[in-house]
């Protein structure tokens, strides 16, 4: 990841570790106020773990999307033009690389997005679709 910030030429607008509190409060809070972001779950399989102990807890995987970041551990905020570099140089390095979604800004649709997440005031997620195939 250093080595990405640092090759980026200041493409790299922000980094979320994704830990307790799930993918949408931990991303909120690294977009600018008045940003938003629909994450498209399609983009990945959580890994069997968390399906596992979902299906254990016989709760649906989407009640854990608040508490567990279903195998996305850290986001990375790029410009749009720079997203496919990025996205290259990360792979190189042997991190599993992949799109979520793209930042917006201005009106964003209505539906239930995370925004003031952990006490900051930032941009607002929600997540969207279905898990990509073998997901429960």
């Amino acid at each position: 990841l250093l080595r990405l910030i640092a090759q980026s030429g200041g493409g790299v607008h922000s980094l979320s570790h994704v830990t307790g509190g799930g993918i949408a409060a931990n991303l909120a809070r690294v977009l600018p106020a008045g940003t938003w972001v629909d994450v498209d779950r399609a983009t990945w399989t959580p890994p069997t773990v968390f399906q596992t102990l979902a299906a254990r807890g016989g709760i649906p995987l989407s009640d854990t999307e608040g508490t567990w970041n279903l195998g996305i551990g850290f986001v990375a905020v790029v410009a749009a033009d720079r997203a496919a570099d990025a996205a290259s140089a990360l792979t190189a390095e042997g991190i599993a690389t992949w799109q979520v979604g793209v930042v917006s800004d201005g009106p964003r649709p209505n539906g239930d997005y995370v925004e003031g997440a952990k006490g900051v005031d930032g941009g607002a997620v929600r997540l969207v679709g279905s898990f990509a195939e073998g997901a429960q």
